[in-house]
Order: C-alpha cells, then sequence, then structure tokens
C-alpha cells in the first residue's frame, strides 16, 4: 500500500481515537456553560450546598445517599428536560442514585417500583400508564413523590410557563434528608405579626418554609409570667410595636446567657409625640455589644432608593459574615438585593458584624412628624448629617461554662420591618431578603441553610406571531436562505472552473513542452 494511501486512513483512525476519548472525558466529568441571561440552566447555590452535603465524610455514603426513579416514557416531553437537570445534578455530587423506568416499555420493573413505594397507578384510554408521580426521591425508608404538575407551573391567564424542576427535585431530596427538628419560639404579646396571619406583612409563609425546612414553630407569650422557653432552639422577636417590659427583657437576657439564641427584628416604632421610641431589649443587646437608634434611615442617593416615597424604601449594601452567604455573591442581580422597609439604625460593636449598610447618603431621623409637613421635611433633609447607617448585624457570644454546643449563643438583629413579611415569599424579586432571613434563621439554630431555590422567569407556551414577525419569517424563507444558498452555489461553481482552467492551462504547458523537444 503506498505512503498516499495509509497517511489519510492514519489521520481518519486518529481523528476518531479523539473523538471517543472526548466523549469519555465529557461523560466523567460533565460541565455544562450557561450563556443565557437569566442562567436559565445554572443550579443555584441552595441546591449545590445540599448536593455537596450527600458526601460528608462524617457519614457512610450508603446512608447519605439518595435514589431518584424517575417514573416518566420516552415520549413525555418533560423527559429530557428531567435527564439534563439531573445530570447537572451528578455533576456536583456523587450521592445521587438515578433509575429511569418506563412504565410502558417496562410493566413488570415498574410494578416493582410501584409496589415498593405504594404508587397509584392506572391506564388512559390510549393505553399509556398514568401515575400520581413522576420521580420519587427515597432514602431508607423515607421517600418523598413529585408529581409532574410541581415539574413546571402554568399561568393560564398569561399564557407563560415557569420551569419549577429545580424547585421540586431539590425540595424533595432535602425532604427524604430531614434529620431531628429544630423548634424556633415566636414571641407575642407585643402585637407581633402571628404565625397564622396570611396578609402581605403576616408570618405565615414563614411558618409553611420552616415546617418544610425540618423545624417545628411555636408561640410563646413573654408578658406571662409562667412563660417558659424550654426547648426552644431560638427565640424570633419579630417586629413588635409595643415595648418589651424590663421583666421581659430580663428573661430574654437569662435565655441568651444560658447559652440560647435569638433573631430580634426590631422595626422603628412611634409614641403618642411621633418620636421613634426605644425596644425595651437593650438589656439583651448590650450582651453582645450591639444598639439600635431611636431613628429611622431614609436614603438619599438615587441609586439605592426607590422612587417613591421619602426614602424609607432602599436597597441596602451586603457585607460579607455566614449569614449573607448566597445572597452577596448574586448582589448585582435585581433578585438578590435586599429590599429594605421603614428601618432603624443599627450600630455593631466590638466581637459583632454588621450585615446592612445605607450608602453614605442616608440620614437617620427622630422626629417624624417633620416627613409630614413638606417644608419641613425638605429643611431637615438639607440640614442633616449624611452617613452610612448600619441596618442588621451579627454577634456570637462565648459560650457558658458547662455548655455542650459547639458554639455560644448567636444573635441576629436587624432594624428593618420588612424581612419577614409574607411578600418577600410570593415576590421572586424580594428573592434577597426571604434569603437573608432563612440564613440568618439557620445561622443562630445551627442548622444547615434552609433550601431556597429563585424561581426561573417566565416564558412563552407555544408561538406567538406578530405581523412584523410573520414578515420576518416570509424574508429568511423567501430571500436570505435562497440567497445564501445561490451565493454558496456561485461560489462553489467558480471555485471548480478555476480549478479546471489551472489543470488545463498546467495540461497544455506540457504539451507545448514535448512537442518541441
Amino acid at each position: 500500500m503506498s505512503q498516499k494511501r495509509w497517511l489519510p486512513m492514519l489521520g481518519v483512525l486518529g481523528g476518531a481515537i479523539l473523538l471517543v476519548n472526548l466523549n469519555v472525558l465529557g461523560a466523567r466529568w460533565y460541565k455544562r456553560w450557561d450563556f443565557t441571561a437569566d442562567r436559565l440552566y445554572s443550579l443555584s447555590q441552595p441546591t449545590r450546598e445540599l448536593l455537596r452535603s450527600l458526601e460528608s465524610p462524617a457519614r457512610d455514603q450508603a446512608s447519605t445517599g439518595v435514589d431518584v426513579v424517575v417514573l416518566l416514557s420516552r415520549n413525555d416531553p418533560l423527559t429530557v428536560s428531567v435527564r439534563h437537570m439531573l445530570e447537572a445534578y451528578g455533576a456536583e455530587t456523587t450521592g445521587l442514585r438515578v433509575r429511569y423506568v418506563d412504565p410502558d416499555r417496562s410493566p413488570a420493573e415498574f410494578l416493582a417500583v410501584q409496589q415498593k413505594y405504594r404508587i397509584l397507578a392506572g391506564k388512559a384510554d390510549d393505553g399509556r400508564i398514568v401515575t400520581d408521580a413522576a420521580i420519587v426521591v427515597a432514602q431508607g425508608e423515607r421517600h418523598w413523590f413529585v408529581t409532574g404538575d410541581e415539574l413546571v407551573r402554568l399561568d393560564e391567564d398569561s399564557g407563560r410557563s415557569r420551569p419549577a424542576l429545580e424547585q421540586a427535585l431539590s425540595g424533595a431530596i432535602a425532604n427524604v434528608l430531614g434529620t431531628v427538628k429544630a423548634k424556633l419560639c415566636f414571641t407575642t404579646g407585643h402585637r407581633e405579626p402571628t404565625l397564622d396571619d396570611a396578609g402581605p406583612e403576616g408570618l405565615s409563609e414563614l411558618k409553611q418554609r420552616l415546617l418544610k425546612n425540618n423545624y417545628d414553630v411555636a408561640s410563646v407569650d413573654t408578658t406571662s409570667n409562667s412563660v417558659s422557653f424550654d426547648g426552644c432552639r431560638a427565640i424570633v422577636v419579630a417586629t413588635p410595636e409595643l415595648q418589651f417590659g424590663a421583666e421581659e427583657a430580663r428573661r430574654v437576657a437569662d435565655y441568651v446567657q444560658s447559652g440560647g439564641s435569638a433573631v430580634l427584628l426590631l422595626s422603628p416604632g412611634l409614641d403618642e409625640s411621633q418620636l421613634v421610641r426605644g425596644t425595651g431589649l437593650e438589656p439583651v443587646l448590650s450582651l453582645a455589644g450591639l444598639s439600635v437608634g431611636r431613628d429611622l434611615v431614609l436614603e438619599t442617593d438615587e441609586a439605592q432608593r426607590l422612587p417613591r416615597g421619602s426614602g424609607e424604601l432602599f436597597f441596602a449594601t451586603l457585607l460579607p459574615h455566614p449569614v449573607t452567604r448566597g445572597v452577596l455573591h448574586e448582589a448585582e442581580k435585581l433578585s438578590s438585593r435586599v429590599l429594605v422597609a421603614q428601618a432603624r439604625s443599627v450600630s455593631a460593636g466590638k466581637g459583632s458584624s454588621l450585615l446592612l449598610q445605607s450608602s453614605a447618603k442616608a440620614l437617620a431621623i427622630e422626629d417624624l412628624s417633620a416627613l409630614s409637613d413638606p417644608s419641613r421635611r425638605q429643611r431637615l433633609t438639607d440640614s442633616a448629617v449624611k452617613s452610612s447607617f448600619g441596618l442588621a448585624a451579627a454577634a456570637e457570644l462565648p459560650k457558658p461554662s458547662g455548655s455542650q454546643q459547639s458554639y455560644g449563643p448567636r444573635l441576629f438583629l436587624s432594624g428593618a420591618s420588612n424581612l419577614a413579611w409574607n411578600r418577600n415569599f410570593q415576590d421572586p424579586a424580594l428573592y434577597g431578603n426571604r434569603r437573608l432571613l432563612e440564613n440568618a434563621l439557620s445561622w443562630v439554630a445551627a442548622r444547615p441553610s434552609m433550601l431556597s431555590v429563585p424561581e426561573k422567569p417566565e416564558r412563552e407556551v407555544g408561538l406567538s406571531l406578530s405581523e412584523q414577525s410573520l414578515g420576518e419569517v416570509m424574508r429568511y424563507v423567501l430571500l436570505y436562505m435562497p440567497g445564501s444558498a445561490a451565493l454558496l452555489g456561485a461560489f462553489v461553481i467558480l471555485r471548480r472552473r478555476n480549478a479546471e482552467k489551472q489543470s488545463r492551462s498546467a495540461g497544455g504547458g506540457g504539451a507545448a513542452g514535448a512537442s518541441s523537444a
């Protein structure tokens, strides 16, 4: 065999070997790049943290691994999306064991899964098997069903769909991994919003989030002489309208000194003279070198504040801390910024850290009656000293003697009014608020971060063409595509003619030389 023949064959063989190696490497080390503006196909930080926790070196892999059984047929339009999502999950952890069972093509295997997890199933008119579970997530004796309706959310009014696959899968994994519950005690007796309040400023959404993340919640009336904080992992004081009494503050301080933690959301309340009053919890705050001002912070920086109001509604600047992890790294995005409403200033001393702060153009006022008079408000704004004010802080105290805990009492303090509101869990644009509060509750309770997957942007369902888009399609079909094909054909024809001319010229030159010889 001549050299001209075996060299191309070796080249083809080498290319084939290279492609095989690339496929093997791609299968073993999965990597995907997401170039969409909204990061539609990227896993959120909470999901990545959840998946990496499956490989904890402190526990046996068999006990931490999670089984995922997909019960979608190959013809189901969601099958491809589920497969791609689980491949992305597999790139973050080896603790997932994924199995695909097609009910139509593998009826015996499906029957075994059905009996094991007690799945309800039936046949449709066309003979397809229909089940009440699209995906089963299990660990040991615990399992969780994910239905087809949970994988995508459709708004029938707008005709748009919102992908919910990551929320459903990560939520199912978190539920089967649940361990011993931690109890959070919410104080009452000072006009705090209740855990069952479903209004925009209530706490019912927060309660549901806590229950789904393996917490117990309870209401504790601190005005009662028989109040007890026994069994409470942390106390939550959520935006009281009335001041705490001295005896109540002493009970809370004793609880903290004995090793308890607390989340204190101390919004500015007004007395009869429209002055911002104290909280009554100053003895508790002083234990950690924290303090709150008797003021209201107003933001004057146009880039930070919202157009409406007097500057009491604005975006705060996040500072590095375990509580802000997962919010700070996405601070460039609107959905991950923290929107502060009606906040008092917060000061952090030695041993504590600020988590939120205003811009350097903010001001703090104590007499809010000036806000109702435009002329007084303008004079106040012009004369007040502008500075940066703290809005939230955190501190960890030394462990009490004899404590068996691996950490000391932890305090999270915020002067904002809106961090626990229901609307934070209902509006995707307030994801930063929701994540900050959930991180704070997890931090004071010394629990893993709560799973909080942000919602993906809505997408159009189906094809909608306007007159303008129809005209654009017509131009592509009738002009651009045929024109491109014609230009490519002309280029090929001209190139061939040029090659033929060169060949003839070379042949003619050789014949003339032979004749003269």
